[in-house]
């Protein structure tokens, strides 16, 4: 079994990977192989990685210029074999074709999506809502005492976000024994600190109406959960009268008692 510090190591190596590129990233069976013992069969098992089709071409280490070759494969007796050729007719008669074992042509994938689907399992998502927007994946929305706050998967840098803070994704996910975890009183303390305020200049005003948006999706679900709460509790009272009390709160977000009945059971 592998220790806590193996698959954290690479853990950290794997999200240094996906965060070197804006495109899913190929693991190749070296870069795989470098990894502590287990960490390969946790990261399949764990949806962090997923099986890739057989690389095409190789580093032959037939000599010190290790050049990247195209892979031949032929079949002999049902048995499938691989190996490359040097292009240079010199070496290609010193050392003839190579065989490259069929075992390292076996590649994987990853990107921030296959991430974004695990941290929302360990938040308690429904990964199939998950939207993207621009340099981030919206996960979903988590209750603080204060309402509901959207949490997000921000690419650069490679982050949580919530609240409008940042914690970089290496720092909240770890291993304890074979069980990944996230530190969610990290996650929640950030849910209840004050919104920062947005010091960074000009924000483009489609920006500025995607936020209006999630922000007002987030206030409605908030008039919901409260409304199937009173109902609950008194169950024959009117709307108006749920809207009422509603108002009252502070997360009405001083709207009136007419606005809150007209959105609060959507």
């Amino acid at each position: 079994m592998p220790s806590d510090n193996t698959l954290n190591h690479a853990l950290v190596a794997l999200f240094e990977h996906i965060a070197s590129s804006s495109k899913p990233i190929i693991i190749d069976y070296e870069t795989a192989h470098q990894w502590q013992s287990g960490a390969l069969e946790s990261f399949l098992r764990l949806g962090l990685i997923s099986a890739a089709s057989a690389a095409q071409s190789i580093e032959c280490k037939g000599c010190e210029n290790h050049c990247f070759m195209d892979v031949i494969t032929r079949k002999y007796d049902s048995i499938t074999r691989a190996f490359v050729v040097c292009e240079d007719s010199e070496m290609q008669s010193q050392i003839g074709r190579l065989e490259v074992p069929i075992e390292h042509l076996k590649q994987w994938q990853s990107s921030t999506k296959h991430l974004a689907k695990v941290v929302s399992h360990l938040l308690g998502f429904d990964d199939s809502h998950q939207k993207t927007i621009k340099d981030k994946i919206q996960l979903g929305m988590m209750k603080s005492t204060k309402g509901r706050r959207w949490v997000s998967l921000q690419f650069e840098p490679l982050s949580l976000e919530t609240n409008q803070y940042l914690i970089p994704i290496n720092e909240l996910l770890y291993f304890e024994g074979e069980q990944l975890l996230i530190d969610r009183l990290r996650v929640d303390e950030l849910l209840e600190r004050t919104p920062q305020t947005n010091n960074k200049g000009y924000t483009p005003s489609t920006d500025k109406q995607e936020a209006r948006k999630l922000n007002t999706k987030a206030m409605y679900q908030d008039w919901n959960d409260e409304y199937l709460k009173l109902k609950k509790n008194k169950p024959n009272m009117s709307d108006v009268w749920y809207s009422k009390q509603i108002a009252k709160m502070d997360i009405s977000q001083d709207k009136s008692a007419g606005t809150i009945v007209k959105n609060m059971k959507n």
